[in-house]
């Protein structure tokens, strides 16, 4: 898999669009930056899915971790996590699998 990196030369105003189609029961808030190749997005977990899920651990080959359902998200940046409760990834524009709903579903 791809690994894409942010241009904030090109997107000086990095992911900063209010994404409006939260599902409020995992999302406190969210932004987004559509790019050439695809979408970035910046999550944040509401107070309840934090409880839940204190921290994250980079563990994507343990099937009983919850990182495992994130092995295939493209970009997959989790190191502001547990202080921010942040979840940054991307979404190529081919990618059907690893989107934004699908990440939300993780948590559902």
């Amino acid at each position: 898999m791809k690994n894409y990196e942010f241009d904030y030369e090109i997107y000086p105003d990095g992911i900063s669009e209010d994404v409006y189609d939260l599902e409020p029961s995992v999302w406190n808030r969210g932004y987004y930056c559509e790019t050439d190749e695809g979408v970035w997005y910046e999550l944040y977990v509401n107070e309840t899915v934090k409880s839940d899920y204190p921290t994250i651990a980079e563990d994507f080959d343990n099937i009983d971790s919850i990182s495992y359902s994130f092995r295939g998200f493209s970009s997959l940046y989790l190191g502001d996590y547990e202080e921010n409760a942040q979840i940054t990834f991307f979404v190529p524009n081919e990618e059907e699998e690893f989107t934004f709903d699908e990440m939300t579903d993780i948590f559902i």
